[in-house]
C-alpha cells in the first residue's frame, strides 16, 4: 500500500501544503496560494478521518493494476462534509469558497480573489488540530506568530493586514539567507541603515514646480535595514517644515506600506526618519519639472 495512505501520510502532507500556502502568499502568487491552501485542508481532513476510522475516506472505487491496488479516497468536499457530520468541523461559506478557487486554480487562474484567504485556512485548520490534540506551533512552525494574527479580532483590519505582511517580509528576508555563511545578513544589514544623504531623485516637484514629495529613509519594520519612506507636505511650497508619510519600501525584505494609516500600524517610527529639515530650488530656463540644483539643510 502506499505510504502516503496512513495519518502520518496526509499529515505531513497538509504540513507541507500549508507552508507552501503561507510562501505563496508572502510572494503574491495567490492562485498557488489558494491551490496548496485546498490541498493542506483536504489532507488534514483526511488524517482526521482515517485516525477516527480508515473505512472515512475510502470511496468504493479500487483500481487493480498487476498485483498492486490503488485505493480512491473521497473528495476534499466528501470530507469536509463528513467532519461537518461529526461536529468536528463548521464548512461555512469562505471555506466553500477556497475549496471551489483550489479547484479551480487547476484549470485557471483566480488571481487576487484568495489573497484574503489566510484567516479562512487558519479557522479550518484549528478545529482538526484540536481535536487531534496538536498544538499549532507543531503544525504551522515558524508561521504560527503570521497565522495568530491574521485571525487575531482584537485587533483592526488594517492592523492585523500589517503586521502579517511585515512578518511575511520577514521570513523571506531570512529565506535569502539560508545558505550563506553566519555573518552575511548582519553585514548587509549593517550596511543599510537609514542614512541622511538624499539625491535629486528622491524629491518630486508638481508641474508649477511646487514640492509635491521627500523621500527620507528609516528603520524597516520587517528587517530593521533602510527603508524608503514617502513624505508629503500637508500644503504644497518649494520649502515645507510638515509632512505626512504616504508610503513606506524596503528594498532588502520587499516590504511595501501605503497610506498613513499603515504606516502607523507597522509601528514605524516616522517622527525618526531622516529627511531634509529644508529644501531650497534653483531652477534653469526650460520646464518647470527640469530641477537642475537643490540643496538641503
Amino acid at each position: 500500500m502506499d505510504d502516503s495512505f496512513s495519518f502520518e501520510g496526509f499529515f505531513e502532507g497538509a504540513k507541507k501544503a500549508a507552508y507552501k500556502a503561507m510562501d505563496d502568499h508572502a510572494r503574491g502568487e495567490y492562485d498557488e496560494f489558494a491551490l496548496h491552501a485546498g490541498v493542506a485542508i483536504e489532507r488534514l481532513a483526511k488524517a482526521v478521518l482515517y485516525k477516527l476510522n480508515p473505512l472515512y475516506i475510502a470511496s468504493g472505487k479500487v483500481h487493480l493494476s498487476g498485483q498492486k491496488a490503488r485505493i480512491y479516497t473521497i473528495t476534499a468536499t466528501e470530507a469536509l462534509s463528513r467532519l461537518s457530520s461529526l461536529n468536528i468541523l463548521k464548512v461555512d461559506a469562505d471555506l466553500k469558497l477556497l475549496i471551489e478557487q483550489r479547484n479551480g486554480t487547476v484549470h485557471a487562474s483566480v488571481g487576487d480573489e484568495a489573497k484574503t484567504h489566510i484567516p479562512t485556512l487558519a479557522k479550518a485548520v484549528g478545529p482538526m488540530l484540536k481535536h487531534l490534540g496538536i498544538s499549532d506551533h507543531d503544525f504551522w512552525d515558524r508561521w504560527t506568530s503570521a497565522v495568530n494574527v491574521a485571525v487575531d479580532r482584537l485587533r483592526s483590519e488594517i492592523e492585523r493586514g500589517v503586521a502579517l505582511r511585515i512578518k511575511q517580509a520577514r521570513h523571506i528576508f531570512d529565506d535569502r539567507f539560508k545558505d550563506l555563511p553566519d555573518g552575511v545578513k548582519e553585514k548587509l544589514l549593517q550596511e543599510h541603515q537609514p542614512s541622511s544623504i538624499v539625491s535629486v531623485d528622491t524629491i518630486a516637484f508638481t508641474t508649477d514646480g511646487s514640492l509635491n514629495a521627500v523621500v527620507g529613509t528609516t528603520a524597516c519594520p520587517a528587517c530593521g535595514g533602510r527603508a524608503n519612506l514617502t513624505l508629503r507636505p500637508v500644503t504644497a511650497a518649494d520649502a515645507a517644515d510638515d509632512f505626512t508619510a504616504s508610503a513606506l519600501e524596503c528594498p532588502l525584505c520587499r516590504l511595501r506600506l501605503t497610506g498613513s494609516a499603515e504606516i502607523r500600524a507597522s509601528g514605524a517610527d516616522v517622527e525618526k526618519a531622516i529627511i531634509p529639515t529644508s529644501i531650497s530650488v534653483k531652477q534653469r530656463s526650460g520646464s518647470p519639472n527640469e530641477i537642475t540644483e537643490f540643496c538641503s539643510i
